[in-house]
């Protein structure tokens, strides 16, 4: 299939835009395509976005239906918007040459860069849980799903993780807040994000290091915290 057939970026909606940007409050920029993309195509993209991550932390790339969703500030949004285009032609060569899978990456982590950010998610909300780590893993992250405690202890065990989102009360209150003590006390350079949406902030023994992050929350603020406010390691 030829070049042109494929998803092409169409125009931007651009935001006001501010010398210093900020992802938890400004509105990203969009970029709109010309057709909804398919599965393999979505896939494509993710993979280049997941690539990319080194040079475009900070526009936390993102693709929801037919919107590609980023932040730029004055200073580089048209070197950015062009970078958006290159990633949408990228994606498209990336399909023709027939070494993109079918199925939605989303619903699982094969084929994600090695490079690629690893977040362990704790949530005993399995709905909540399976959105988190779509709504990651279409930013370019590996997530890893854990609904108990134990679960999320094997994978603890098991594997290393850049970064634990852990729901405040899981089976027992206030568990998560163990489990993230137990975090930062055992893997300190892991970074520890609290979920609450029941709690008072200023009522909570969140531990040295951790982020508090109070329900409900915006996609962006969560990408946010994981990109540009992981916490430093104790000394």
């Amino acid at each position: 299939m030829p070049l042109r057939h494929f998803p092409r970026i169409v125009g931007f909606e651009v935001p006001p835009l501010k010398s210093r940007v900020d992802v938890v409050h400004d509105a990203p920029i969009v970029g709109l395509l010309s057709t909804l993309p398919s599965a393999q195509w979505t896939n494509a993209f993710i993979l280049e976005a997941a690539a990319t991550r080194g040079e475009l932390d900070s526009a936390l790339v993102s693709i929801e239906q037919d919107r590609i969703l980023f932040f730029a500030s004055e200073a580089n949004a048209r070197e950015r918007c062009n970078a958006i285009r290159t990633m949408v032609e990228a994606a498209s060569r990336k399909v023709m040459s027939g070494k993109v899978p079918n199925q939605p990456l989303v619903t699982g982590n094969a084929d994600i860069p090695a490079n690629a950010g690893r977040a362990l998610v704790v949530e005993d909300d399995e709905v909540l849980l399976e959105v988190t780590c779509d709504v990651l893993r279409k930013a370019g992250w590996v997530a890893t799903p854990a609904s108990t405690l134990q679960l999320a202890m094997e994978a603890l065990d098991g594997e290393r993780f850049d970064e634990v989102i852990a729901d405040i009360d899981l089976e027992v209150r206030a568990e998560g807040l163990g489990l993230a003590r137990e975090v930062r006390q055992r893997w300190p350079t892991t970074a520890v994000i609290v979920v609450t949406g029941r709690h008072a902030e200023g009522s909570l023994a969140v531990p040295d290091g951790a982020i508090l992050l109070s329900k409900p929350y915006q996609r962006r603020q969560l990408l946010a915290l994981l990109d540009l406010g992981a916490p430093k390691p104790h000394p």
